[in-house]
C-alpha cells in the first residue's frame, strides 16, 4: 500500500511545481484572497481531471500525446505571459488598473499548468496505481502549492507596492519557451 501512495505523492509534487512557479508570477499582481482561492481550486480540479482522463485513455497514443501536450502547454503559458507583459506596460501608459483575472483566464491557466499531468496519468494507469488516491493527491497537492505561491507573490507585491506583473509575465513566457523547446 505504501508503495502505491509514495510514487503518486512524489509525482503530484513534481507536476505541481509548474503550477507553483506560474502562480508565483501571477501572485505579483494585486489579487484578492477570493481570487487566489478560485485560482488554486481550478488548478486543483484540472490537476485531478487531466490525470483521470489519462488513466482512462491508456497508452494507445502515449508518445504522440506527450509531445503534443508539451507544445500546447508551452504555447498557452507563453501567450498568457505575453498578455501579462503587454497589459502591464499598457497600464503604465493608460494609468488604468490591470484587468482582473476572469473565469476564462483562470480556466486557461489551470489547463495550461495541468496538461502535463495527462501523460503521467496514462503511465500511472498502466502501472496499476490506485486511481482515487492518485487523483486526490494530484489535486490536493497542486491546490495547496498554488495557494502557497499565490500568497507568497501577493506578499512580495504588497511589500514592493508597485506592479510587477511584467515579471510574472516574463516567467510565464520563459516557462512556455522551455516547455516548447
Amino acid at each position: 500500500m505504501l508503495d502505491s501512495v509514495v510514487t503518486p505523492l512524489v509525482l503530484s509534487f513534481v507536476v505541481a511545481l509548474d503550477a507553483f512557479s506560474v502562480c508565483l508570477g501571477i501572485g505579483l499582481q494585486p489579487l484578492r484572497l477570493r481570487k487566489i482561492a478560485t485560482i488554486g481550486l481550478w488548478i486543483g480540479i484540472f490537476h485531478m481531471f487531466m490525470p483521470l482522463l489519462g488513466l482512462l485513455i491508456g497508452a494507445l497514443l502515449a508518445e504522440w500525446i506527450t509531445s503534443l501536450t508539451e507544445l500546447i502547454s508551452g504555447m498557452l503559458l507563453f501567450g498568457l505571459g505575453a498578455q501579462m507583459i503587454f497589459q502591464t506596460f499598457a497600464e503604465t501608459f493608460r494609468s488604468n488598473p490591470p484587468k482582473k483575472f476572469n473565469l476564462t483566464a483562470i480556466i486557461v491557466l489551470a489547463f495550461s499548468v495541468s496538461i502535463d499531468s495527462f501523460p503521467i496519468g496514462i503511465s500511472l494507469g498502466m502501472s496499476g496505481f490506485l486511481t482515487t488516491v492518485t487523483i486526490l493527491l494530484f489535486g490536493g497537492v497542486s491546490t495547496l502549492m498554488s495557494w502557497t505561491s499565490l500568497l507568497i507573490g501577493k506578499k512580495v507585491q504588497r511589500n514592493l507596492d508597485r506592479s510587477l506583473a511584467w515579471i510574472g509575465g516574463a516567467i510565464l513566457c520563459l516557462l512556455g519557451l522551455i516547455i516548447i523547446f
